[in-house]
This record gives structure tokens, C-alpha cells and sequence, in this order.
């Protein structure tokens, strides 16, 4: 599937580099044998301009599943409290938390909707958790296109990052090699992608719920 936010060419509407909706960012996923792991940088950038070194791009969307953002990121913001505000509703209302899958289709439809009325969100997303039926990661693109992948990597640095998961990867990875191999990608890709840096944000999905790692745990990886 041919993903736009993922072409490093892509240039989108306006050749105004401060209003153009190509934001350089790296984000990642994968399973591992029980949970997801997931990272992404801090760095928005408009053109050659560092926005921002401190943007959140893994966002919680219930106590089982993350969202990560790429692209524009007023998009992005808007799509993860909208689909957390939906998802909310779905478990107030059925006493139960949605799947995983389900989270993804609600994303997805809400996109496509968007998209066939002619101006679709800039964005490219990732939508990664477990439910009862183990581990699941959907990757987004803007058109609404969903599918389910074992990892999956988005924005600038992606291409980068998609070459440590694919030569290291495996199936019922032991969590602890899963975030080590999340966290090496990410941190190749900010060696090499000028518009991914500013450090990095790590998060654990589990059947304990969702968990934040710290900068010192981040840091234990990346010695290791």
C-alpha cells in the first residue's frame, strides 16, 4: 500500500515551508511474544524549522491500546480525541473496553469519511494494543487504508527504522528484546534523519496496561 506520509518526497499542498504538512518524525511499533512496544521522537519540524522539541506522538487511546502520530500534527490531535472520546463512549455504554481491531476501524472509517469529502487529514498513523485476542498493530494512511502488520514504522526516519525491524525482528520476541529492538531502530533513525531527534518516548503494552518508561530505563537500553 502506497502510504504518502511516508515518502520522504512528499510535499503536500503548498510550497510555503511553514505551512507545509510534510512534519519530519519517526514513529514505531512491533510485538512481542504478550505486548507492544512502541517509540517515537519529540521533534516537529515546518520545513528546515524545529517547531517543537517536545511533542507527544504516543497517545493513549484506552487502557490497552496507543496511538502514534505522524504528519500534521493539529490533524493528529484532533483524530486520537476523537477516537478516544468514541471509545470511551462504546465502554460506558457496554460495560466493556473495544477491541483493539475495532479502535483501529473506528480510526480508519473516521479518516476515509474524511477523505472522500476531498480534504483528508494529513496524517499517518499507527494504532497498536492487546485484547483477548493477543497483540495486534494497524498502520493508517490518510485515505483511511487500514492493515495489520507484525511492525510497522511511519514518518520521515521511517525508512531507516524499517531496516533495523526487518533484519531484527522475529516472531514471540521476549518483551525485553522487543523494546531493545524499538528502541535501536528509533535511535538509528535519529542518527540519520535530520527531522527525527530531541530524544525519544518508549511505551509497554501489556496485559498490566499501558507503561511509560523512563528516560534512565531508555537510556539502560541504549548502553546495552
Amino acid at each position: 500500500m502506497n502510504n504518502p506520509m511516508n515518502n520522504p518526497n512528499f510535499s503536500g499542498m503548498t510550497n510555503n515551508p511553514f505551512m507545509d504538512p510534510k512534519h519530519g518524525t519517526t514513529t514505531i511499533a512491533l510485538k512481542f511474544k504478550g505486548g507492544i512496544a512502541a517509540a517515537a521522537d519529540k521533534r516537529a519540524s515546518m520545513g528546515t524549522f524545529i517547531a517543537s522539541k517536545k511533542v507527544e506522538k504516543l497517545h493513549e487511546l484506552n487502557a490497552f491500546t496507543i496511538a502514534t502520530i505522524a504528519g500534521l500534527v493539529s490533524d493528529a490531535q484532533y483524530l486520537v480525541h476523537l477516537t478516544r472520546a468514541n471509545l470511551s463512549l462504546y465502554e460506558l455504554g457496554r460495560g466493556y473496553p473495544p477491541s483493539t481491531k475495532m479502535a483501529g476501524s473506528l480510526l480508519a472509517s473516521i479518516m476515509y469519511e474524511q477523505y472522500r469529502s476531498y480534504f483528508p487529514y494529513w496524517v499517518s498513523m499507527i494504532v497498536a494494543g492487546i485484547d483477548d485476542y493477543g497483540e495486534h498493530i494497524y498502520t493508517l494512511d490518510m485515505a483511511g487504508g487500514i492493515s495489520a502488520e507484525d511492525f510497522a514504522s511511519t514518518g520521515s526516519g521511517s525508512l531507516v527504522a524499517y531496516g533495523v525491524l526487518e533484519s531484527t525482528w522475529k516472531e514471540n520476541l521476549p518483551e525485553e528484546e522487543g523494546l531493545k529492538i524499538a528502541i535501536t531502530a528509533l535511535a538509528t533513525a535519529i542518527s540519520r534523519d535530520t527531522a527525527t531527534g530531541d530524544g525519544m518516548d518508549v511505551v509497554l503494552v501489556n496485559k498490566k496496561g499501558i507503561k511509560r518508561l523512563t528516560p534512565e530505563d531508555v537510556k539502560k537500553y541504549l548502553e546495552a
